[in-house]
């Protein structure tokens, strides 16, 4: 393959600063009732997701991914809440936010919950992907609880004030610990988890061991996690490591880490991870009293089911439910408190499509519209699942904030379709079925960096079909490393970010061009995209592209 193919890089999309501007996530995009028997990312079924947040105004280099958010813009409260409230009105009464940074003005923070007080909502609220942890008080604690919150994550990485001011995270480690220690006192029923990193490059021992004695100091933690260091591709952290003589296979091996994953760090030996993952599992993970304390409060709160993929995900290969964990922690069902765990039927929202479709009602459609195709690939198909994998089945919020908003911009002249692997197409034959079935005009496909293998077979897979439709690639994977994907040349394009407009741009000019990509100097146009220039690629054989799965395959 041609190793200097010359990547075209389009202009920086402007952020989108108004988000109040954007539509509420056309829910009936996807079937709701499908991934309802899944547990997603809060851990709990029958829930959906709202996002309150875009962009990130620290910049921490351990996850400064997305390049292109160099800004953080709210939606107002108002607007927060009426979304809130259409979904009630379904009669959801499980709420995620997906940001990890819900709680940084303080003030809208507690106008949300008050407002959700005022009108009386039931219901629960998950913080999956971790509150401020020191930028919390007991007001909106107490606000927060008394509203309804329920699963709450907080993001500590690191107990050594040195690491916080190298990683630019700056925690006030005393703040933040007199949050955690007020929730679980006042709440234990508050589903508490708390990330921990290990294996930072330049982290000593003595740090590594200040994180884990920080974590054994407060009792008790509902899920806590001790996260292996990963340095994914141009980031600031990858750099970092470079700069510290970490070799670039280590670095690689540390991007191919599952969540929970053992496996030595950047930094330590094996023999020094292992040990402190050792004590982390057996003195805190499975302490008996630690367990027969937060157990009766789970199982209140989460049916069996939940706790079963709960923990299956949590323990990613030993435990595969509920009673797994009491067996290799010592405990009897009879040693707890409670004797059942909640009744699924009370989740569960009767004719949950039905009312999804009166408030989110099917547009028409043109005879002619363009047709787009979405695919999330992030999650193995049951076939070849990775012992390392986090199954987490929740609907693809991105793909579904995509195609709403081009559905509000191009009406009827536009029909598009989601997909996600698992779920929607469990094996590549039934991936090529779907696409020959529905004809699209582009094929737009998101994965994680963990899933790029995954992913490129697909594509792969595809092409060999003899699928020509125009493909583009956005997400996480391609956002931190376009240069590598591209030289993937099934590829034709990647979405770099603020994806709304991007791609209403790029579906805007393919409509000019009857359906079909314009030409190069018109893409260049379009801020927020990455391609090989024409006149330098070199077309590889699909059956070269696989002889060998591994990603590796593409950096020749």
């Amino acid at each position: 393959m041609n190793k200097n193919l010359n990547i075209i890089k389009t202009p920086t999309r402007n952020q989108i600063s108004n988000l109040d501007t954007l539509p509420f996530y056309d829910r009936s995009l996807v079937n709701y009732e499908k991934y309802r028997d899944y547990i997603g990312h809060a851990g709990v079924k029958h829930s959906m997701a709202v996002q309150a947040t875009r962009g990130c105004p620290y910049r921490c280099f351990y996850c400064d991914v997305y390049k292109t958010t160099l800004h953080h813009f709210r939606r107002s409260v108002d607007n927060i809440f009426e979304e809130v409230k259409l979904l009630a009105d379904i009669g959801v009464k499980r709420i995620e936010f997906i940001d990890d940074i819900f709680n940084v003005k303080a003030k809208d923070f507690k106008q949300f919950f008050k407002l959700v007080l005022k009108h009386k909502l039931k219901l629960s609220f998950f913080f999956p992907s971790a509150l401020k942890g020191d930028l919390l008080d007991k007001e909106g604690i107490d606000l927060m609880v008394e509203a309804g919150g329920l699963g709450v994550n907080i993001s500590l990485e690191s107990g050594s004030d040195r690491l916080q001011k190298v990683m630019r995270k700056n925690l006030n480690l005393e703040k933040f610990y007199e949050n955690a220690e007020y929730i679980t006192k006042k709440y234990p029923h508050v589903v508490l988890g708390l990330n921990a990193m290990h294996g930072f490059p330049t982290e000593t021992e003595e740090e590594a061991m200040m994180t884990l004695n920080f974590i054994k100091s407060l009792k008790w933690i509902h899920f806590p996690y001790l996260l292996t260091v990963r340095a994914f591709p141009n980031t600031e952290i990858e750099k970092f490591a470079r700069e510290q003589g970490v070799p670039d296979e280590i670095i690689k091996k540390s991007q191919d880490l599952s969540y929970e994953d053992v496996s030595p760090s950047m930094n330590f030996s094996q023999d020094f991870t292992k040990a402190v993952k050792t004590v982390f599992l057996k003195d805190y993970v499975l302490n008996k009293e630690r367990l027969l304390s937060v157990l009766p409060h789970q199982m209140k709160n989460f049916c069996e089911d939940e706790l079963n993929q709960k923990y299956s995900s949590y323990f990613p290969r030993k435990v595969k439910n509920l009673d797994d964990l009491l067996r290799i922690a010592g405990i009897k069902r009879s040693d707890i408190k409670i004797e059942n765990c909640l009744d699924e039927k009370k989740l569960i929202v009767p004719e949950l499509n039905k009312k999804i479709y009166e408030k989110f009602p099917k547009k028409k459609v043109e005879k002619d519209a363009f047709k787009i195709l979405f695919m999330n690939v992030s999650g193995y198909f049951s076939s070849e699942s990775d012992s390392q994998e986090r199954v987490l089945m929740e609907p693809p919020l991105g793909l579904i904030a995509l195609q709403s908003y081009l559905d509000r911009e191009f009406k009827g002249k536009i029909e598009g379709k989601i997909l996600k692997s698992r779920l929607d197409f469990d094996s590549y034959d039934e991936a090529v079925k779907v696409i020959n079935d529905f004809n699209p005009d582009v094929i737009g496909i998101s994965t994680m960096t963990f899933y790029r293998d995954f992913c490129h077979r697909l594509i792969s897979f595809l092409r060999e079909k003899g699928i020509k439709t125009p493909l583009f690639v956005g997400g996480p994977y391609p956002t931190g490393d376009f240069e590598n994907v591209l030289k993937d040349r099934n590829i034709d394009l990647c979405s770099l970010g603020e994806g709304e407009v991007t791609i209403t741009e790029l579906v805007k000019e393919m409509m000019k061009n009857g359906n079909k990509l314009p030409k190069q100097e018109v893409l260049k146009e379009i801020p927020g995209l990455a391609f090989v220039e024409e006149k330098k690629v070199s077309k590889v054989s699909f059956s070269e592209l696989s002889k060998n799965s591994s990603v590796e395959s593409l950096n020749i």
